[in-house]
């Protein structure tokens, strides 16, 4: 748990770093002339995902949500995004529950006007899930699992100031969990999260 929480915080001050470098060569260069190449971007953020466990049902977590994103063109592009959530408690143990989750797949711009534009991409990786699941009255089945993940998912982005922007996105989430008896069974999961970007590069001709 403490080597968890520990990648969560490099996350964050990895994007806290990259965000004030970029500033700082704005500040120091002042009007960024035309670039060349694919724009890119990262983001940090809150993020919800309502998970079921077998015979606990729904187990609602909240976290951190930081991502990366490339777009090669207006319409084309790829996410890194990593995610770690948290529950206090699984509903008839007295266990917490919660995911690392790593992914990254393409991502496409189907629609852009003005400072609004809309996202769907599809991602795969791997989740590493910690949680219970009640075996009977007395007995709870305690565990963790890595396996595959995957989603499905589509956002708006809005620009309001500068080169920052807000986004908010849901996903369809694939994982594994143990049933009562030890056995990976599926999980189908949706997460909602809305973040903070920091567009360190637009792609010329667009407002992106």
């Amino acid at each position: 748990m403490t080597h968890t929480i520990g990648t969560s915080a490099k996350l964050w001050f990895a994007v806290i770093l990259l965000i004030g470098t970029a500033v700082a060569q704005n500040l120091v260069t002042g009007a960024t002339p035309a670039m060349k190449g694919p724009a890119y971007d990262v983001s940090t953020g809150y993020s919800y995902a309502a998970m079921p466990i077998h015979g606990a049902g729904a187990v609602s977590l909240n976290g951190l949500d930081v991502s990366g994103s490339i777009d090669w063109n207006a319409r084309l592009g790829a996410t890194l995004d990593t995610s770690f959530l948290r529950a206090s408690s699984v509903p008839g143990t007295t266990h917490q529950a919660y995911m690392l989750n790593t992914q990254v797949g393409p991502q496409f711009y189907p629609f852009e006007r003005g400072k609004n534009r809309i996202f769907v991409r599809a991602l795969g990786g791997f989740a590493l899930i910690d949680g219970a699941t009640p075996a009977d009255a007395t007995h709870v089945y305690h565990g963790y699992l890595v396996r595959p993940s995957f989603a499905l998912g589509a956002g708006v982005e809005r620009a309001f100031a500068g080169p920052f922007a807000l986004r908010i996105n849901g996903d369809y989430l694939r994982t594994l969990f143990y049933d009562s008896t030890g056995a990976a069974l599926p999980q189908n999961s949706f997460r909602l999260t809305a973040s903070l970007v920091f567009r360190m590069r637009k792609y010329p001709g667009t407002g992106w």
